[in-house]
């Protein structure tokens, strides 16, 4: 009898109950945007350590994040070489750039710029290590083929200029673009020096291979009391779930998405709120009566509580598929990957069952209000 009279007190205003339905549906889609938004940042924050394959990396004792990761002397790289666990190394620097189409002279796009030293032991993907020989002539550099269309057509041959100096594209890779940057490009560590300005004993990281018989963990101990303090020594899955952790919790882009997906958490909870209070407003009479009958206030609250379960799943069930609608309209205009998980809608169901909670049990005072003495 319970469900029925929920559904009905529901449905009995047929237009406030689709316009609430629509404002908490906007609600949970912007949570669905700002913590789509929030994933993608945390998933594209470690995409360039995430393409190479190695064991542990050697920072910089400076390093904060990506885009502030410092510098050290290669010298560091010959000392850890002969330390027992390290079975290869491989090079590598970064630096963001400025990557110009010649057909879009007025027009410049910011560029995750890589200076590898060609080692193919740390690139897992064939191809990419295929085409590693392709980029030993000076100048010549790898582009990722889904960099933001600014980069103009992307073609093995032509020319371009980064840090306005030309270059020519050699070969192609994937990657994807990222908050960091709209595109990126992977070249040989002279030709990074020379775009850069860089000084050729600087070097931002160093990728290590653990030997077979050897840990992680031991071999980081090794280098760590092998090394100057001037260094880091770190394992790869924990490296990238800091770097993940900075751009999401310390630059102010995820906290701004953590930020938006709260503001739209209230507002959905306060949409329901005033439905619930205005519907258990018009209807204190009614409720009296089923306690002047004799039904407990325990059942009048079950009444009320699917009343908000209702507004609350009937509102998250258009949300879903839009939220991946507009996510892929957003993808498509951006280029930006956007990821919406399985794991992502489940945790917009529990905030939406949240709401439900949390407007029901306020709206649901007023019900104490239901005195049967009233209707005398």
């Amino acid at each position: 009898m319970g469900i029925p009279l929920a559904w009905y007190n529901t449905f009995q205003n047929k237009k406030r109950t689709l316009a609430a339905i629509g404002g908490i549906s906007f609600s949970l889609l912007l949570i669905f945007m700002q913590l789509g938004f929030l994933i993608t940042a945390r998933i594209t924050s470690g995409l360039v350590y995430g393409f190479f394959d190695y064991d542990l990396i050697i920072t910089s004792a400076a390093y904060e994040s990506m885009n502030s990761a410092g510098s050290f002397d290669r010298t560091r790289l010959v000392q850890a070489q002969v330390v027992p666990g390290v079975a290869d190394m491989a090079t590598m620097s970064y630096d963001r750039s400025r990557w110009r189409d010649p057909a879009n002279k007025d027009l410049g796009s910011s560029c995750m710029l890589i200076g590898y030293d060609l080692n193919p032991a740390f690139i897992p993907d064939p191809e990419v290590k295929a085409n590693l020989a392709y980029l030993q002539n000076k100048d010549a550099v790898m582009l990722d083929l889904w960099s933001h269309p600014d980069y103009g057509e992307k073609r093995i041959g032509k020319e371009a200029t980064l840090n306005w100096r030309k270059v020519t594209i050699a070969t192609l890779y994937k990657l994807g673009i990222s908050f960091h940057a709209e595109g990126s490009a992977i070249v040989n560590l002279d030709t990074f020096n020379d775009l850069t300005g860089t000084n050729p004993r600087q070097v931002t990281f160093g990728l290590v291979k653990v030997a077979p018989g050897h840990t992680a963990a031991q071999t980081r101990q090794a280098l760590k009391a092998a090394l100057p303090a001037d260094v880091l020594v770190f394992e790869r899955p924990n490296f990238i779930q800091a770097e993940q952790d900075y751009f999401i919790k310390v630059k102010p882009i995820g906290i701004m998405f953590q930020a938006g997906a709260f503001v739209a958490f209230v507002v959905g909870a306060v949409i329901l709120f005033q439905v619930l209070s205005t519907e258990i407003s018009n209807r204190l009479k009614e409720y009296a009566t089923l306690k002047a009958i004799g039904f407990r206030n325990l059942y009048v609250y079950k009444i009320g509580a699917q009343q908000a379960l209702l507004f609350g799943i009937m509102s998250y069930l258009p949300a879903l598929p839009l939220g991946y609608g507009v996510a892929w309209v957003v993808q498509k205009a951006s280029r930006l990957p956007m990821y919406l998980t399985w794991e992502l809608d489940l945790f917009v169901l529990f905030l939406t069952l949240l709401m439900c909670l949390i407007s029901g049990v306020l709206a649901l005072q007023k019900v104490r209000k239901a005195d049967p003495a009233d209707l005398f």
